[in-house]
C-alpha cells in the first residue's frame, strides 16, 4: 500500500517549523507541489502564520489559492522555495521541467535563501539521464531547428514536446520545449552551461543550485532528508 501522503504530511511538519511569519515562499509546480501545499498551509495557518506564495505555473496558482496562500508578484527573492523534481543524482542535482515551467522555476529557485525538494524514491538515480529521463530544454520558436542542430553536436537527441493532437506545446511564455535525450552525466553543471550557452536556448532542465535540501519520499510513508552545502 503506498502511503506517500503520509511522507508528505512529515515534510509539510517539518517545513511548516522553519518558515517564519511574513515570509515569501517561491512555489514550484507539479502535483507533488500542490499535495505538499495542502498538508503546508493548515499548519502553517495554525500558527498564526501568513503564507505568501511566488507562483512559477497557473497550475500552482490555482492550487495556492485553494489553500488560502496570498500570491504576490515576485520581488527579485523569496525566504524559501518548495518544488518538486524529475530526477535526483548523487550530488542533489535535478532534472526539471516536465510539466514546462523551468525558466520560472529555476528564477525563482535561483533567488531562494533556501530550497527544499520534494520527490519519490522512484526519482533517485546515481547519474541524471539514466532510464531514459530526457532534459527539458526552452527554446525561441524562431531556433526550433537551429537549437535542435546544437543539441545533437552535444550528443542529445532532442525531440519537440507536442500536445496530445501533435500540436507544438508552448510555455507560458511562448516558447516551445526540446526534450532531449542524454548518455548519463557525469558532469551536470558542465552540461547545463553547454546547453544554455546554445544561441535561441532559454533555459536548461539541469538544476545545479546549492544548497538544497532534497526529500526523498518513500512508499511506506517514510522521508530522508539530504542535505548539501553550497
Amino acid at each position: 500500500m503506498d502511503r506517500s501522503r503520509d511522507a508528505l504530511k512529515g515534510v509539510a511538519k517539518e517545513l511548516a517549523k522553519s518558515i517564519a511569519p511574513g515570509a515569501t515562499l517561491g512555489l514550484g509546480s507539479g502535483s507533488t507541489v500542490a499535495a505538499l501545499l495542502e498538508e503546508l498551509s493548515p499548519l502553517v495557518m495554525e500558527r498564526s502564520k501568513r503564507i505568501r506564495g511566488v507562483s512559477t505555473s497557473t497550475q500552482i496558482e490555482m492550487a495556492a489559492t485553494r489553500y488560502g496562500i496570498e500570491l504576490v508578484p515576485f520581488r527579485g527573492s523569496v525566504d524559501l522555495v518548495v518544488d518538486g523534481a524529475d530526477q535526483v543524482d548523487g550530488g542533489l542535482n535535478l532534472v526539471k521541467g516536465g510539466g514546462g515551467a523551468l525558466l520560472k522555476e529555476k528564477i525563482v529557485m535561483g533567488s531562494a535563501k533556501s530550497v527544499a525538494i520534494v520527490a519519490g524514491e522512484g526519482k533517485f538515480v546515481k547519474r541524471l539521464c539514466e532510464n531514459g529521463v530526457r532534459v527539458p530544454v526552452e527554446v525561441v520558436p524562431m531556433a526550433r531547428e537551429s537549437a535542435k542542430l546544437k543539441l545533437s553536436m552535444l550528443g542529445g537527441v532532442p525531440e519537440e514536446r507536442l500536445m496530445p493532437k501533435g500540436y507544438p506545446y508552448f510555455t507560458e511564455n511562448g516558447n516551445i520545449i526540446l526534450d532531449t535525450l542524454f548518455e548519463p552525466v557525469d558532469e551536470p553543471r558542465e552540461l547545463e552551461v553547454k546547453v544554455k550557452s546554445t544561441p535561441g536556448v532559454v533555459e536548461a532542465g539541469i538544476f545545479t543550485i546549492k544548497p538544497i535540501t532534497v526529500y526523498k519520499i518513500g512508499a511506506d510513508g517514510s522521508f530522508e532528508a539530504m542535505t548539501t552545502a553550497g
